[in-house]
């Protein structure tokens, strides 16, 4: 049993989809969640003209803004890495983010939080040349390093958030 269906103006060929289980576990009940939720926020999307250029821009051959945009709300962003090695405690210093996405970082923020967990400090970095790194400049003193938190949120298009935190 094969389908024949139309994609990008060829035919496609592949077998007949079976139909899913009644008893489907809690992960795979998640991922379709999951799914419909960015289906639904590529309907809205490419509802938008300058939203669905920018994801048509990056549709290869055989993809539509459609099909970018549901990837990307079902892939959130990566924070990779927080670099402190310019971190001293001191105004002005700076703390280099690393955050990627499948198709763009929307933005990164960064808080810093002392040993004892109050918050010191936060706001939004500014998105280097490179564009996977992002720059956060210091605005308050912090004397006590050691104990002290850095965490980045990286945010995509769709809103997806993820976080990492390193403590000194």
């Amino acid at each position: 049993m094969l389908t024949f269906r139309q994609k990008a103006g060829k035919t496609v060929v592949s077998k007949l989809r079976r139909a899913t289980p009644a008893s489907d576990s809690e992960k795979s009940a998640a991922v379709r969640t999951k799914f419909a939720a960015s289906v639904d926020y590529a309907k809205k999307a490419i509802k938008d003209a300058a939203t669905k250029a920018m994801y048509q821009a990056m549709a290869t051959e055989g993809r539509s803004a459609f099909n970018v945009a549901t990837a990307d709300a079902f892939n959130p962003p990566t924070v990779d890495s927080i670099n402190t090695t310019n971190y001293h405690g001191a105004v002005g210093d700076e703390i280099i983010v690393r955050a990627e996405d499948d198709f763009k970082v929307a933005g990164v923020k960064v808080s810093i939080e002392s040993a004892a967990g109050a918050l010191l400090e936060q706001g939004d970095a500014v998105m280097l040349e490179n564009t996977i790194d992002w720059s956060y400049k210091t605005t308050q003193a912090n004397p006590a390093l050691a104990g002290s938190k850095i965490t980045a949120v990286a945010s995509d298009l769709p809103g997806n958030n993820t976080t990492l935190s390193v403590t000194l």
